[in-house]
């Protein structure tokens, strides 16, 4: 990471060369940009965005020197994937934009430490060379805009396709199996519960063994199974048994709200080398959210940094659509350096 923001402006200089065309085309870009409805997140904000327009016009193209300017003018704005309209949702976006340049996907993917994206196309013809020279620019370009300047992008072709009988059976399986439990657990009163069901399939020959995830708190749980192993043989599903495991619906829970909430400030940071995030996790324990954020920084970061980050975090918290998803949940969040030892905590 360059030591100062006036290095990579210097180093921006240097590498540029302009063009009006496509300073005539950046400029258009931005200004349909900044005509889109926004909410208004003060005058620091509209600051920062004409800072970085500035630097927009008088370049032709987005580069990853740009994107790590822009990541230190932009004030870290974590938004809820909730939220109307949502964060920035990197998977959903390359998805939606590889598709529409008429590429079929099996998936696309994120991975920490390095923060790596993973394009994994499905080739009908074409080479993964030529998929690739098409694509990296477009992804680049949508990376760049978004502040992202420390990752790693990765294309591959998906080698076999999975087999479709296999698939097919296993999923047709798995939905009536499903649709059994739900039935039987509404039918004892668990509608909630019902939707927090677990199941899974193991292949066992000549048949398969079902696994149920299901609520610790169920008195009528070895009836429930009973009739569902009843169901299984009156409708000639091919389930030989089925293995029981437990868990604690209000831990679950807020184990489930959780993931999305430190998902939703993981996502804001990575990939952006002003805050070096590196790691995320997170338990619940006795009723308690812990979230740990690991990041690259061997010292404390600069004070103006640390009070971004808390500030972005609180306000990220106290949103109405995250406040309504934690409830009373009592948490702590850490941000951690390369060591493990915590500069920064928001607790409640």
């Amino acid at each position: 990471m360059k030591s100062t923001l006036d290095e990579q402006l210097k180093e921006l200089g240097e590498d540029l060369q302009v063009k009006s065309q496509a300073k005539g085309e950046l400029k258009r870009r931005v200004l349909q940009n900044a005509a889109a409805p926004r909410k208004n997140h003060g005058r620091k904000y509209v600051w920062a965005v004409a800072a970085v327009c500035l630097l927009v016009l008088t370049s032709p193209f987005y580069s990853t020197t740009m994107a790590g300017i822009a990541s230190k003018i932009l004030p870290l704005d974590i938004r809820s994937s909730l939220s109307d309209g949502g964060g920035t949702n990197i998977t959903r976006d390359l998805y939606e934009m590889v598709e529409k340049e008429g590429y079929m996907l099996n998936s696309v993917g994120v991975t920490p430490s390095p923060y790596t994206i993973e394009i994994n196309l499905i080739l009908d013809g074409g080479t993964l060379k030529d998929a690739q020279d098409h694509l990296t620019p477009l992804v680049e370009t949508y990376l760049n805009e978004n502040g992202y300047d420390q990752y790693e992008l990765v294309f591959s072709e998906m080698e076999e396709m999975p087999s479709y009988e296999d698939a097919d059976e296993t999923g047709i399986l798995l939905e009536q199996i499903n649709e059994i439990a739900v039935e039987i657990f509404t039918a004892y009163g668990y509608a909630e519960e019902a939707a927090q069901l677990g199941i899974g399939l193991n292949k066992t020959e000549p048949a398969y063994t079902a696994t149920l995830d299901m609520p610790d708190h169920i008195t009528e749980a070895d009836k429930i199974v009973a009739d569902m192993k009843k169901e299984f043989k009156e409708r000639d599903i091919k389930v030989k048994g089925i293995e029981v495991q437990t868990f604690n619906l209000a831990h679950r829970q807020q184990d489930n709200r959780w993931g999305m909430i430190a998902s939703d400030i993981y996502d804001a940071m990575a990939g952006k080398s002003a805050y070096q995030v590196s790691g995320l996790s997170y338990k619940v324990k006795k009723g308690h959210t812990y979230v740990w954020l690991k990041t690259d920084f061997t010292k404390r970061p600069g004070g103006e940094l640390i009070r971004e980050i808390e500030e972005a975090v609180q306000k990220y918290l106290a949103a109405p659509e995250t406040a309504e998803i934690i409830q009373n949940d009592a948490y702590t969040i850490q941000l951690l350096l390369k060591d493990k030892t915590p500069f920064l905590e928001v607790t409640n």
